[in-house]
């Protein structure tokens, strides 16, 4: 069975691009690198990175130095739990000053080269698998491939479209909501061949417990359950107990499907828009639950956290001021002064998490 992947490009996607890095030291993941990869390989995708290196081919750095400045990518990336399976690169370029490297090559994005060469060694699905990175060559690298495609487009710095550009098919501002898109897609696609296997009779019977929605998720999957061993042909399906109906005592047991009349309901099917709908309901109900479950620890909220409950106190200094006759007005207004500076950080801090 082939892979999943994601095929990631290298500099302002992973680590900061201060120019063509040539050393070791200048390597710096961004914020969120690691742990967004780490998620990635939890949901079951292989991380490959394809990376153009034409410094290789303008003699700013040697393959070996290259090297060692991916050694310490690595290096970085599991420190913080995460591991890439393969890093691809091209050191060629048409313009390049050292002739072994002068040359137009397959390898070199927007040319699919590295990503159909990473496929064939890792065995990797290409349909499957999506292509992330901050430029519209990673872009149409990705779709020549075959990959769905997510374009990180930063506002500090914006990406230029000229008007031969391939469109992505996602857009994110940094690899994290990139990594969230992924998540997204895959709990969609993943929830939908579930929903199609209920019957209206089911989706009808569903009570939706929005403040619980994980029994609510349990029950349906019993029912559904139920309801693939019920279509088997009655000769050969085992007996299924069934949970009592409300004109049903717990210790009552119904009829075996065979003695039992046909629903009146069954024969009034809902209309094929109500149907879809509850099918999308059920759909939204799973991928909240999911993505509720894998939320993020974020220190933007430990800081605003910090920094609500420092206002708080300088509230209350300044209440306990106004008693004092001693303390002057001024005393007061600094104090209140306080309140408002670390009411606005909270805000602020607040905010950012929500960026991130």
């Amino acid at each position: 069975m082939k892979h999943k992947a994601v095929f990631l490009d290298r500099d302002d996607t992973l680590i900061e691009d201060p120019g063509y890095i040539n050393h070791p030291s200048q390597v710096q993941l961004l914020p969120g690198a690691a742990s967004s990869l780490a998620q990635l390989r939890r949901i079951g995708y292989r991380l490959v990175v394809v990376s153009n290196q034409s410094g290789v081919a303008r003699g700013i750095v040697s393959e070996e130095g290259l090297a060692q400045i991916h050694h310490t990518l690595e290096k970085l990336l599991a420190d913080e739990g995460a591991y890439l399976d393969a890093i691809y690169y091209c050191p060629f370029h048409p313009e390049g000053s050292i002739p072994k490297y002068r040359m137009e090559s397959e390898l070199r994005k927007p040319a699919p080269g590295m990503l159909l060469k990473a496929a064939k060694e890792l065995d990797i699905d290409l349909s499957q698998s999506w292509m992330v990175g901050d430029s519209y060559r990673d872009v149409e690298a990705g779709k020549r491939a075959g990959c769905k495609t997510i374009l990180i487009n930063n506002p500090v710095k914006p990406v230029v479209k000229n008007p031969a550009d391939p469109e992505p098919d996602r857009q994110a501002v940094n690899i994290r909501e990139a990594v969230n898109i992924i998540r997204m897609f895959d709990q969609h696609h993943d929830s939908k061949p579930a929903a199609e296997h209920l019957s209206v009779q089911d989706i009808s019977e569903v009570q939706v417990d929005m403040q619980n929605p994980k029994q609510t998720i349990a029950a349906e999957t019993s029912r559904t359950t139920a309801n693939a061993v019920k279509s088997q042909p009655v000769e050969t399906a085992e007996p299924v107990r069934e949970y009592p109906t409300a004109n049903q005592t717990p210790q009552q047991e119904r009829p075996p499907a065979a003695q039992r009349k046909p629903s009146a309901r069954a024969e009034t099917p809902l209309p094929r828009d109500t149907e879809n709908l509850l099918n999308e309901v059920l759909i939204h109900l799973k991928a909240a639950y999911k993505l509720g479950r894998d939320d993020d620890f974020s220190i933007w909220m430990i800081l605003a956290g910090a920094c609500q409950i420092v206002a708080v106190g300088c509230l209350v200094v300044s209440f306990w001021f106004f008693l004092d006759s001693t303390r002057s007005a001024e005393h007061i207004l600094i104090m209140i002064g306080f309140a408002a500076v670390l009411q606005l950080m909270t805000l602020t801090f607040f905010l950012m998490r929500n960026r991130n």
